[in-house]
């Protein structure tokens, strides 16, 4: 793995001329390809006679043959290819039939409407890091500056877009097969996580319901949503079964993706507890704080210890384990906030930096009076009238908080938990901004739905979903706000 690293870095640094970085007083440079060439030959050469096992270029094709035969991996297929080109297509043909609104227009990365589609509202500050990095202006505190946006997603879509050549074009394709591809995977594991816990058929559905979602455009979109549902859905997938180091390097991901994601900590570290306070006994069944077969055994024999008096011991290593996994996010913000600490002085200006988009705090008790004000005044009709987007958001928000108690019920609740930290905190410092497409991520939601709506009803339930997609979609690429 490493030479095939050294050896994809080689093709980077071919094609984009290398980069020169100072960690203080380290400076790292690759600015030639054969350098990292030669390593990646030694290293192969060295683990050949250390090692002599078959090497993985061997293996790789039998082994994405067996992947590929998975049945969530063919579902996650069927589900992107059949639904994010239909939503590009709805988005193009709005442009074409209903064109911008009065007023200025989005910004042009190329005079090509249909290569610029990608390129809307929040897209066009993840390309700006893509390609010339992270910008701050220290004496305009009001100005709206890039260092509120997370390094994993534009991070990638730097990578990708050097391979496909380092030009605006190639950063476009760039982020839409980041998109596209971290979409998927996040569907090949919620697949796999509501197999688990609901059954084949349910998994199916999990998978369309989250596809379908009307704020699910922005998973095939040049947003870190695609990524950051793709680190949420493998850290609780492997965290659930035990498999504490890859949760860790999700949870890392999920950190360094988005401003909420070390959030994600408290959920983890309530089911890595789990055993502790409440769930029935050891037997993996499903407890009041959540499901965790990873820290669970069979009859007092399996993975967490053993009955011969050594088990408390085992057991409380894997209950550290755990939390020390749950940490990972947090660890993925700190990373991030030292990075800040270092390019603005502030440690926390990534978080200070959204004021400028109208993030401040002023409580749920506003946001919801103002609603009501609203409605007294000008009615129902009036305030869908007046605040269309407004209420499009609303109804994603009502939608996540009502399926809260019954995802507690049914799957934990630190489930529920998850999806109440990561929707009413931005509602308490921005409003409606936005949360339709926060609450796109939430997947415990849809995995509640996908067991509760019966076989006969899910059709219905995807055509409104869709239906209400592609307004949505219209209106993103339209460039008419959607908030």
């Amino acid at each position: 793995m490493l030479c095939l690293a050294l050896v994809v870095l080689s093709v980077v640094v071919a094609m984009s001329g290398g980069f020169r970085v100072r960690l203080g007083a380290w400076r790292i440079a690759a600015t030639s390809p054969y350098p990292l060439l030669l390593w990646a030959l030694a290293i192969g050469i060295v683990r050949h006679f250390v090692s002599p096992a078959a090497p993985i270029y061997r293996d790789l094709p039998a082994n994405l043959a067996a992947w590929w035969r998975e049945p969530g991996v063919h579902t996650a297929a069927i589900v992107v290819a059949g639904t994010r080109p239909a939503i590009l297509f709805v988005g193009y043909m709005a442009l074409l039939t209903f064109g911008y609104p009065p007023g200025p227009e989005p910004p042009k990365q190329v005079n090509n409407e249909l290569v610029n589609l990608p390129a809307r509202w929040d897209a066009n500050w993840y390309l700006g890091i893509a390609t010339e990095g992270y910008q701050f202006v220290a004496d305009k505190p009001g100005m709206q500056q890039s260092i509120a946006f997370f390094p994993a997603y534009p991070m990638l879509v730097r990578l990708v877009g050097r391979i496909f050549g380092g030009y605006v074009p190639g950063y476009l394709a760039a982020g839409m097969l980041v998109s596209l591809a971290a979409f998927f995977g996040a569907l090949v594991y919620l697949y796999f996580l509501a197999r688990d816990s609901l059954g084949e058929d349910e998994a199916r559905f999990a998978v369309w319901l989250t596809a379908a979602y009307p704020f699910a455009l922005f998973f095939s979109a040049i947003y870190a949503e695609p990524l950051l549902l793709l680190g949420l859905v493998a850290t609780f997938y492997y965290f659930t079964n035990g498999r504490f180091g890859r949760a860790a390097l999700f949870g890392v991901l999920v950190g360094l993706t988005k401003t909420n994601g070390f959030l994600l900590s408290i959920p983890l570290a309530m089911l890595a507890v789990s055993p502790l306070v409440g769930t029935k006994g050891w037997t993996g069944a499903t407890g009041w704080m959540g499901n965790m077969p990873g820290l669970a055994g069979t009859g007092g024999t399996g993975r967490m210890g053993r009955t011969d008096g050594t088990g408390g011991t085992q057991n409380g290593s894997r209950i550290a384990t755990a939390l020390l996994a749950a940490s990972a996010p947090g660890i993925g913000m700190l990373i991030y906030s030292a990075y800040i600490w270092r390019l603005t002085g502030d440690p926390l200006g990534w978080l200070r930096a959204h004021g400028a988009w109208g993030r401040e705090y002023q409580g749920l008790a506003v946001l919801v009076g103002d609603r009501i004000n609203i409605i007294a005044n000008a009615g129902l009709q009036g305030y869908v009238a007046s605040l269309p987007h407004d209420v499009l958001n609303a109804l994603g928000v009502v939608f996540v908080l009502i399926t809260a108690w019954p995802v507690a019920r049914k799957l934990g609740l630190a489930y529920a938990v998850f999806i109440l930290i990561f929707i009413l905190p931005p509602l308490a410092a921005g409003g409606l901004i936005s949360a339709g497409r926060f609450s796109s991520v939430l997947f415990p939601a849809f995995l509640w739905m996908a067991g509760a709506v019966p076989a006969r009803h899910r059709g219905a339930w995807l055509a409104s979903f869709a239906a209400l997609q592609a307004l949505n979609a219209a209106m993103f690429y339209t460039w008419r706000p959607l908030y």
